[in-house]
């Protein structure tokens, strides 16, 4: 099985190649340029590295949200033209599973993304020796909510990842010896995207495959504060 796995859901860009678990691929950019720009060049960079042309891939793999709306569009949005135009399988990988997968066996991890002004986007996964389970499906909520939920969790076994300083602040307060990973060293990488990606089904329709968001754009909100809202006729989307 080759896997052709990529994120742009987060700051870095993870894009790799695996062939039967084995990487025979991985691009990491940090660069100060959109995803937009670096994306595609880096896959045909990865394929070259692989020594493959973009046909011999059997599966794509994308960290499909939540995370920067642009960075997730760019993702989905490619993987979709790709998987469409070659007929190949398309897997999406929540963003937040995908930074729990950096978290150590055993523990309960908490993968976090600032979403400014004391929110962020969560989940809570239990990572295994082969899997990552989910215990808390992924939302948007504030710190003080999600914090109060992970006091009935043993503090010993919560790990909290990718945590900006501003989170990591919030967290000592109730939780002052848990266990946290920052962002600088909590980046996604999309071997492990691959690895997840292998034992989820393929999406059904890759035509009405989006984005995980969590929440509304400022665009949607400000649709719905002037009164509009979606009645089985018209959405935001079709409206706009």
């Amino acid at each position: 099985m080759k896997i052709l796995a990529f994120d742009t859901s987060n700051k870095p860009l993870s894009v790799a190649l695996v062939e039967n678990g084995k990487t025979l691929a991985h691009i990491e950019s940090t660069e100060l340029k959109t995803h937009s720009v670096t994306l595609l060049p880096d896959i045909q960079q990865a394929l070259h590295e692989g020594g493959m042309s973009v046909e011999d891939i059997d599966m794509i793999a994308v960290a499909d949200g939540p995370g920067s709306y642009t960075g997730v569009r760019i993702a989905v949005t490619v993987a979709k033209t790709l998987a469409f135009t070659l007929n190949k399988p398309l897997v999406g990988v929540s963003s937040l599973e995908l930074l729990a997968a950096d978290g150590d066996e055993g523990m309960m991890c908490v993968p976090l993304m600032d979403a400014r002004n004391n929110n962020a986007f969560a989940g809570v996964y239990l990572n295994k020796q082969d899997e990552i389970v989910n215990i808390v499906e992924d939302h948007h909520t504030t710190m003080a909510k999600l914090l109060d939920l992970l006091k009935t969790y043993d503090e010993d076994k919560l790990e909290f990842i990718n945590a900006t300083q501003k989170l990591t602040d919030l967290i000592r307060e109730k939780f002052p010896n848990v266990k946290i990973m920052s962002s600088e060293d909590s980046l996604p990488d999309a071997t492990k995207l691959a690895k997840l990606a292998e034992h989820k089904e393929p999406v059904k329709d890759i035509d009405s495959f989006v984005p995980t968001y969590l929440r509304l754009t400022q665009a949607e909100h400000d649709w719905y504060e002037k009164g509009n809202k979606d009645d089985g006729n018209i959405s935001y989307v079709e409206e706009v």
